[in-house]
């Protein structure tokens, strides 16, 4: 089989991608979701086509939900010349890459909101960036269906804009609070006037809109395709129908599901995020009559799911596991891992076989680096030069730009997950989870710099043991150091802003810990870069500028009670009870040894965080130094014993 490399998702490959098809048949939903990226960049781009794109994206959303699964290519003349080369990179909007949201969910949406409402005056549907401007459209089709008067935009949040006497509908994805809704009904019309439609993984997300007095029309995670389709009866139809079945014979159906793994949507799994996609453990009955382990997991059936099928393609074999077994415009099917020893202290010792996984899967599925134009820089990198140099980034940019394509990387656009490693039954250090998120596919899977740098976080290993394994690897080759370091920055934030959002009472120690090492790692990472990035303009080689604070504030992530980096706590003198610390705490934090210090993992929901925070003033008093309580991701207790 000849490899493909899997391309970046670009504004200008979807337009010329596009282009190409003019005239020929082409899946309605590719077309649909081409045509919505095209229109949303020329919105940011204040383009004079825009108002044309959103014409022919209303047009191809009204063919889509009638139930045509082709259609013919649009006239090229659509695309405008400008959007050919733009090499921008795509964002993946959660819903539609993430979470399991597809497009007739939004059929049934709209149609919720049609029986639940007499008005049938003009409406004006507003998808909020960046999500929503792949919904709106399908809601505005449907609503045009019953005859009224529909017109459909896209806003930012932070937008203003006049939209008259008309009634307003309000697209997005599943919201996490809803606070963002809330503050843009309120700008944006009257109350009565501006209605919330959302797809909604638990009702408690809307429950700031209807507290505000906002109504709302929800379509739960119970019912949405992508969880209804893992129900046993779909699932054995969907298999049928749809699965391209892997170099093997075609199963003869589905044995049974796992207990307690039926459905994720609907049964929480241990380890597993409440808005991962929806996926299930089940056997399948092989044509020789014996029974093969194996998990569905749910994959955008659309554009944002290409690479994702292009990489379960490519896993075909069982190299570098979980290998797959099949695949579907929806679903993606593999191998069986048994998750259930994950290695916990001493995963150092697993640190050469990790980074020979990673790098093998990364030449196994090549990424194509080469682009008409230079990828622009993305925001985080941008970011980090700009703590670097203050407000000129422009100088160190190039260099830290290069740095992180020197393996091929690019970066998480705001979304990242720790690394799921298990040791399997034969022995060998896996990793899960790796066909989970398409984010992860685009961006991780396909570009081990990410990769190689969490290692350091999920392996508790200094940054410079990861680099050295990578270097032994790659003889005669520039050190991967300052790469790794730039990746890691740009790593942490990302990663760092999911721990609140999915902190799980059950896994509060080990979250406590990865924040832990979250912000030793960014501080490892800042002083490396400290050390070796120097500026020379002018041929004159002049000295990083230092900033403020400690090289752990430099990109600092979201925790847990907005933590701050831990200063250096007094040495010596201090006797502490370590038992008196742990009985304190019960009820409200797990104390987590590590080293010579004390991790408090809040116990709490996140709610209850603000007044857990403030007990810690209790615990302050009762210390013999107060710099001995501090931060580092999570609350710290610097421990120093003189028995």
């Amino acid at each position: 089989m000849t490899r493909l490399p899997v391309r970046p998702l670009t504004v200008g490959s979807l337009a010329r991608d596009l282009v190409a098809s003019e005239g020929l048949a082409v899946s309605a939903l590719r077309c649909y979701e081409i045509l919505t990226a095209l229109w949303v960049r020329a919105e940011d781009r204040v383009l004079p086509e825009a108002g044309q794109l959103r014409t022919f994206v209303l047009r191809a959303a009204r063919r889509l939900i009638t139930g045509e699964r082709q259609v013919v290519g649009p006239d090229a003349g659509l695309v405008p010349l400008s959007l050919r080369s733009d090499e921008s990179v795509v964002r993946l909007p959660a819903s539609l890459a993430v979470q399991g949201v597809e497009w007739p969910d939004l059929v049934q949406l709209a149609e919720n909101w049609l029986s639940a409402t007499s008005a049938r005056g003009p409406v004006t549907v507003v998808g909020v960036r960046t999500g929503g401007a792949y919904l709106a459209p399908l809601v505005a089709a449907r609503l045009s269906r019953e005859g009224l008067d529909v017109t459909c935009i896209c806003v930012r949040p932070s937008d203003h804009v006049t939209l008259g006497q008309r009634r307003i509908l309000l697209v997005d994805d599943p919201p996490l609070t809803g606070r963002t809704l809330v503050s843009l009904a309120q700008r944006l019309g009257k109350p009565g006037t501006v209605d919330v439609l959302v797809p909604v993984v638990k009702q408690d997300d809307v429950q700031p809109l209807r507290e505000a007095g906002i109504p709302v029309t929800t379509l739960p995670r119970s019912l949405w395709a992508s969880t209804r389709r893992l129900a046993p009866g779909a699932l054995s139809t969907y298999l049928d129908e749809d699965v391209t079945w892997q170099g093997e014979q075609r199963p003869a159906g589905v044995a049974g599901f796992r207990a307690g793994r039926e459905n994720s949507a609907l049964t929480g799994w241990p380890g597993l995020r409440h808005r991962s996609p929806a996926r299930a453990a089940f056997a399948l009955v092989t044509p020789s009559g014996s029974r093969q382990q194996v998990v569905a997991s749910w994959v955008p059936p659309g554009i944002f799911g290409d690479a994702a099928r292009t990489a379960a393609t490519e896993l075909a074999s069982g190299r570098v596991p979980p290998a797959t077994v099949g695949v579907a415009p929806a679903m993606v099917i593999t191998k069986e891992l048994d998750a259930a020893a994950r290695p916990a202290e001493g995963m150092e010792l697993w640190l050469d076989e990790a980074v020979d996984y990673v790098l093998e899967r990364s030449v196994r599925l090549p990424m194509t680096k080469a682009l008409r134009v230079p990828v622009p820089a993305p925001a985080a990198l941008k970011r980090l030069a700009t703590v670097f140099t203050g407000d000129h980034p422009v100088t160190v940019l190039p260099r830290l730009q290069q740095w992180m394509a020197s393996m091929g990387s690019s970066v998480p656009d705001g979304r990242c997950e720790a690394e799921k490693w298990i040791i399997d039954a034969a022995g060998r250090l896996r990793k899960t989870g790796h066909l989970t998120h398409a984010y992860r596919r685009d961006n991780e899977l396909f570009t081990p710099l990410i990769d190689l740098a969490a290692l350091t976080i999920a392996f508790g290993c200094e940054l410079k043991s990861v680099a050295a394994a990578v270097d032994r690897r790659r003889p005669g080759e520039a050190s991967c150091l300052p790469a790794l370091a730039t990746a890691l920055l740009c790593y942490g934030p990302a990663r760092g802003d999911q721990l609140p959002r999915t902190y799980n009472l059950e896994r509060a120690a080990d979250t406590a810990r990865e924040a832990y090492r979250l912000q030793s790692a960014m501080s490892e990472a800042a002083l490396i870069l400290q050390e070796t990035l120097t500026l020379t303009p002018n041929g004159t080689r002049t000295v990083l500028r230092r900033w403020a604070g400690a090289p752990g504030a430099l990109l600092q992530p979201v925790l847990p009670f907005g933590g701050y980096p831990a200063p250096r706590a007094p040495r010596g003198g201090n006797d502490i009870s370590e038992d008196a610390i742990v009985q304190w705490a019960q009820g409200r934090f797990e104390v987590v040894r590590t080293g010579d210090a004390l991790l408090l993992a809040p116990l709490g929901p996140s709610a209850t965080w603000p007044d857990t925070a403030a007990t810690l003033a209790d615990l302050a008093s009762r210390l013999p130094h107060p710099n001995l309580l501090a931060w580092c991701g999570v609350p710290l207790l610097q421990m120093e014993r003189t028995c």
